[in-house]
């Protein structure tokens, strides 16, 4: 009977510290949530974004702007403003490096066709839905794509409370924008 028991108590004691990991994990889900939706934090990334956007748009750069590069930039500012904490931030932030270093093309086979995505779009067809809406969700979320499943559903959160602060910022941008261009078609209109 003695022996039994203290594998008795170290069963409670595991149970335990699953539950406090548990709920550490969900404290910290809750807190990046709450990073997000923070004004300060909508405030500075704000401020970052129109800086960076100004740098774009400075008549110092003579080369005309790339269509994605309003897109690329409000993801990169994003990135930074998530300090390197996530895997999605030091994602992007690694392959916006990465491009700067290699501006090279991959090269296509003639046809078009890869045996290997061959395969592979083959494989793909045999998952069962749940690991298919994963594989999906991996994509979506970038540096997510051979995440697991807990670790994915962590970083897609923080990834989408962090794009809908980004569009609430380009929102207000893009409203004070436009109020300002209307502003000045008025008053040139009345001149």
């Amino acid at each position: 009977m003695d022996s039994f028991e203290p594998s008795h108590t170290l069963q409670e004691s595991n149970h335990k510290k699953r539950r406090k990991i548990g709920d550490i994990t969900a404290d910290q889900n809750s807190l990046t949530l709450m990073r997000w939706r923070s004004e300060s934090d909508q405030n500075n990334y704000s401020k970052k974004l129109i800086e960076a956007l100004s740098r774009i748009n400075s008549p110092a750069t003579t080369k005309p702007r790339a269509a994605g590069q309003v897109r690329e930039t409000a993801d990169r500012v994003l990135a930074t403003s998530a300090k390197g904490r996530t895997r999605w931030s030091r994602a992007i932030l690694g392959k916006w490096k990465k491009l700067r270093r290699h501006h090279k093309k991959v090269k296509k086979a003639a046809n078009g066709l890869n045996r290997a995505g061959i395969v592979k779009q083959r494989m793909t067809r045999r998952l069962p839905a749940v690991q298919k809406k994963t594989r999906v969700l991996g994509r979506l979320v970038p540096g997510c794509r051979k995440v697991p499943l807990p670790n994915l559903l962590e970083e897609a959160t923080d990834y989408i409370s962090a794009l809908e602060m980004q569009v609430r910022a380009m929102t207000a941008l893009a409203e004070l924008l436009a109020g300002r261009t209307s502003a000045g078609l008025a008053g040139h209109a009345l001149s």
